[in-house]
């Protein structure tokens, strides 16, 4: 899969059918929704890049176009808007120009069309390409499995024990740990606060990622101030979310609450 896009249209389908029918062809996967901000909350996470088809309504939308200009800024989300001029500068009188990253006209070619938003996919893939991940846990399938996950978007690297994850950083720059709690001789809290206490390491993000989901562990751990908490038995997708959408916008979001 090359990536995921989320259309936004309203009205007719016919020309949306055929470009996601390109994608398609293209290995690209278009989530559609309507231009309503809670149901492109419950997807955006699953999306790299968002393309807007503008219309009518865009004249009497100016909640759902400021929501769609705070959500691109706080998701840090490439815009795409389709639309004729009109409705382009309706739009940019609410969301600035800068935030759009990609307009394109009405009528368009739906070729070209996905040959722009495959371009745009491939720059974001660039971006997370660089980003540097340690994997960290004794359990060496689980290991294996979140690798293949990550490491078709992300450098993977993993840690077999919690001292061979701090040996590891002590020699490599890492952009974001992936961190098991319960592990034999160091575990996940005690890899956290020896980082935490180190100049060098102190910055570093550490999300964890574990089975302990009861309260007593999760709240243990926070007064050392992890970047977040996944749980493994969250989805392949979820979890690839999370991590997306941290390197987006450096927040976490507790997708382990709804697992």
């Amino acid at each position: 899969m090359a990536g995921k896009i989320l259309m936004i249209n309203e009205g007719s389908a016919l020309m949306i059918n055929r470009l996601t029918a390109v994608l398609k062809e293209m290995e690209i996967e278009a989530i559609l929704v309507e231009p309503n901000a809670d149901k492109i909350s419950a997807e955006k996470d699953k999306a790299e890049v968002i393309v807007f088809f503008t219309g009518d309504f865009v004249y009497n939308s100016p909640g759902f176009l400021s929501y769609l200009w705070d959500m691109c800024l706080e998701e840090d989300k490439p815009l795409c808007i389709v639309g004729y001029d009109k409705e382009r500068l309706k739009v940019k009188e609410t969301i600035p120009g800068k935030v759009i990253v990609r307009e394109v006209a009405r009528p368009f070619d739906v070729k070209a069309l996905a040959s722009q938003i495959s371009s745009l996919l491939k720059m974001e893939n660039k971006l997370s390409v660089e980003k540097q991940i340690l994997l960290v846990d004794d359990d060496y399938t689980f290991l294996q499995i979140v690798r293949s996950w990550l490491g078709l978007k992300y450098n993977v690297t993993v840690a077999r024990s919690g001292m061979q994850g701090i040996t590891y950083i002590a020699e490599h720059q890492v952009d974001l740990i992936l961190l098991d709690y319960d592990m034999p001789i160091m575990n996940g809290p005690q890899v956290l606060e020896a980082l935490r206490s180190e100049p060098t390491t102190a910055h570093i993000p550490v999300i964890f990622l574990t089975g302990k989901n009861d309260r007593d562990s999760v709240m243990s751990v926070m007064s050392l101030k992890p970047d977040g908490y996944l749980l493994k038995s969250m989805s392949r997708e979820d979890i690839i979310a999370s991590v997306d959408n941290f390197f987006r916008t450096k927040k976490w979001q507790n997708l382990s609450q709804n697992a």
